[in-house]
């Protein structure tokens, strides 16, 4: 499938956009589903899409092939990568360890207001995965998702870890997570339960229950991704 059966052509930019911000664009599509492992990216649809000419696309159609988020051939025909099970399976553990550190020192500088703004978008995430997980279609539980995790990822008030986490975001999970707009509720709901728990030892700035929370939460993610992955598979 093409970038042009996934995402509408949108309104001219107002200002010139450069290759990394086509680059970032193009990962967030993939964040929030509109775009899918497996998609073709068009560099005339992209090009036309950011009114820009070809040469920032193949730049930034370069900078994501070097990140591993996409494979090129020789004619510049670009593909979204689809993650192999062993890439999610290392994906996820680093991830399991970075975002468990961020819960553990969370609960030391997390603010009344952070805690209010968490319970509010686990309200949404919620919500929204009830009614839309399984559709295949791009999902605000998707962006909540990723607002929570980075909420509470900021509030680490440890800049290094929170641009380590941000890295594996924007590339290898943020392919992973893309396929979570096809998982069935059935095997997504145990999720809203995660967060629950999370949420609750961050209410009591319980740094051990915090970090083990988010360390089960993601690792349990990877069972079901890979579950799923493999039921595709046959």
């Amino acid at each position: 499938m093409t970038i042009k059966a996934k995402r509408k052509k949108t309104a001219p930019r107002q200002r010139t956009r450069t290759s990394v911000d086509i680059a970032e664009d193009i990962l967030h599509d993939i964040r929030t589903g509109r775009l899918a492992p497996g998609d073709h990216l068009s560099q005339y649809q992209l090009a036309e899409m950011f009114s820009t000419s070809r040469t920032p696309i193949r730049e930034a159609l370069r900078f994501l092939e070097a990140r591993s988020v996409i494979s090129l051939t020789p004619s510049g025909r670009a593909k979204i990568k689809v993650p192999t099970p062993k890439t999610v399976r290392e994906a996820f553990q680093i991830r399991a360890e970075l975002e468990g550190l961020a819960a553990e020192l969370a609960t030391n500088w997390l603010t009344a207001d952070e805690l209010k703004t968490l319970q509010g978008l686990q309200a949404k995430y919620a919500d929204a995965l009830r009614s839309t997980a399984g559709n295949g279609k791009p999902s605000a539980w998707l962006t909540y998702n990723e607002q929570f995790h980075a909420v509470i990822s900021k509030a680490s008030q440890n800049d290094r870890l929170v641009g380590l986490i941000d890295e594996m975001n924007k590339d290898v999970i943020g392919i992973i997570l893309s396929y979570a707009a096809q998982i069935p509720y059935h095997l997504m709901e145990e999720n809203i339960a995660q967060h629950e728990d999370i949420l609750a030892a961050l209410t009591k700035r319980d740094s051990a229950a915090a970090k083990a929370a988010m360390r089960n939460h993601i690792l349990r993610t990877t069972d079901i991704f890979l579950t799923w992955l493999e039921s595709q598979s046959g």
